[in-house]
């Protein structure tokens, strides 16, 4: 069928639209008025048979009371002035045939019960003798359809009479508008199809046309004068290119101006981190002077107290070390990740005993909720390891004194692949919406760290980077209802064990 059309002229394809509404349409208005008329037939004969019945229950109640049969039967006998009724039958009060007229073969019953059901090619309808508000008989009357089959005919005989007349002038001025309308559309299309063979863009339609063609045309003439003068300019284009040259050269600049100014906001934000690093180095230094100086007069406590509070400072420096060492090897260099098969409850036991000290100090509760069938996977538990414990750390810092940290370990899908979740839900300040995902941006951190709880903004960049080296996704929502926030991670269940190494490259086409 598309192959038809795509052969078809314009001109019978206008013939055979016009033919095919105007057919359709007088179609449907020549069905709806002929059903009508037919409906409405069959309802005034049933109307005219539903009158004639009270009239002859009206007639013949005195008959009825008196029992005056014959008188009765004279009244039926005006039916012969009606040959479609073909029985009319009365009946007395206790259903016992009283007189009857019938044509031919059409007896009535001797009792009402055994009245004939509904037929179709008849019409019937027994209708109650009433008298004082009382039933003393009933009268039942069948006529056959002959009038309606006669007036159906007749009906139909007109209506297809005037559907032959309408297509016939259907056709005529069909075959008369596709001329004047697919005439100047063929012409137009012979100029555009001259105009290509030539490549004479010089040419045009003619516009003389008052309607919709002419329209077509002054467009179609418009855009070659559009065409024209693209032209011209791409000729004055090809002139100035050297001109052009010195522009992108000068863009290309302004961009690597830019890649030094983002690389200045990196040392800005290094120069920055200075105070982290520069806080534990001060703690080491000062009470590593105090002890030196104090180890034979100060208390033992005293003593003790100076390592504990250099022990803090040196972890905490190693750790700003680590995570910047971490950024740069995941950035610049390779990774080397070890998969194998683990049980994620062992990662998820060993973060919270690192961060166990630490919660206790503000009061908090951590608490772990673990699905048996969601436990073991294929990754690099080490790495999954620091994932969980930098995301407690941040949990720990945001979180109000007294407050509960819970850890949920459950099964999940990725990309229509079984996965494993683990979300780290606290009851902290929470992340404004617009912050969610620039949180995970290397050198970023929310807005509300100005609460106190520091940090470099290193942790989630990596957290990220290693969760995707694992094929997997991490994002961060507020809690519904308040407070607090949770951050998830999936990584899907089967992995190939081995050692793997990924690039940066690689690490960027897997993020979501």
């Amino acid at each position: 069928m598309p192959a038809l059309q795509f052969m078809m002229s314009i001109k019978y394809k206008l013939t055979l639209t016009i033919m095919g509404i105007s057919i359709g349409a007088v179609m449907l208005t020549v069905a709806a008025i002929t059903s009508y008329l037919i409906y409405d037939m069959r309802i005034g004969k049933a109307h005219e048979l539903q009158v004639n019945a009270a009239l002859t229950g009206d007639r013949n109640s005195a008959a009825l009371l008196f029992l005056d049969d014959d008188r009765a039967r004279k009244n039926l006998e005006m039916f012969r002035l009606s040959p479609s009724v073909l029985t009319a039958c009365i009946y007395d009060a206790k259903g016992a045939l009283f007189a009857d007229y019938h044509v031919n073969s059409h007896d009535c019953p001797p009792q009402v019960s055994l009245l004939p059901p509904n037929q179709d090619n008849l019409l019937t309808i027994a209708q109650d003798i009433v008298e004082g508000g009382s039933s003393i008989g009933k009268v039942f009357i069948a006529s056959d359809t002959r009038e309606i089959d006669a007036y159906i005919k007749k009906i139909l005989f007109i209506s297809g009479s005037v559907t032959i007349l309408v297509l016939v002038g259907t056709v005529l001025l069909a075959f008369y508008f596709q001329r004047t309308i697919s005439a100047p559309i063929l012409e137009l299309a012979e100029t555009a199809q001259t105009i290509t063979a030539n490549g004479d863009y010089t040419l045009s339609a003619r516009e003389g046309y008052p309607d919709e063609t002419g329209m077509l045309a002054r467009a179609f003439n418009a855009m070659l004068t559009e065409v024209r003068k693209r032209d011209d300019e791409l000729m004055h284009s090809n002139e100035t290119l050297e001109h052009k040259v010195v522009e992108r050269t000068r863009a290309l600049e302004d961009a690597m101006h830019s890649a030094e100014a983002a690389s200045a906001a990196k040392s800005e934000f290094l120069r920055n981190m200075s105070h982290e690093f520069r806080t534990p180095l001060h703690a080491l230094i000062s009470f590593s002077s105090y002890g030196i100086r104090e180890h034979l007069s100060a208390p033992a406590a005293q003593i003790k107290q100076y390592f504990e509070l250099i022990q803090s400072g040196a972890n905490r420096l190693s750790k700003l070390v680590d995570e910047v060492l971490d950024l740069a090897r995941l950035e610049h260099g390779e990774h080397v990740f070890s998969f194998t098969r683990s049980d994620l409850r062992d990662a998820i036991s060993a973060s919270m005993e690192m961060m166990r000290s630490l919660a206790q100090d503000k009061h908090i509760t951590l608490q772990c909720q673990a699905d048996e069938q969601a436990a073991y996977t294929v990754c690099d538990q080490d790495k999954i390891v620091q994932v969980i414990t930098n995301l407690l750390g941040n949990a720990v810092k945001f979180s109000p004194q007294g407050g509960t940290i819970t850890l949920a370990l459950q099964r999940a899908n990725l990309h229509d692949q079984p996965a494993i979740s683990i979300s780290v839900i606290d009851q902290g300040i929470g992340i404004p919406e617009e912050e969610k995902e620039m949180i995970f941006e290397s050198f970023k951190q929310s807005s509300r760290t100005n609460t106190g709880a520091g940090g470099t903004g290193l942790g989630l960049s990596i957290c990220r980077r290693i969760v995707e080296a694992h094929n997997g996704s991490i994002w961060a929502e507020n809690n519904v209802p308040p407070p607090g926030a949770h951050v998830t991670f999936v990584i899907p269940a089967l992995l190939e064990e081995g050692k793997k190494i990924i690039r940066l490259q690689e690490m960027e086409g897997l993020r979501p």
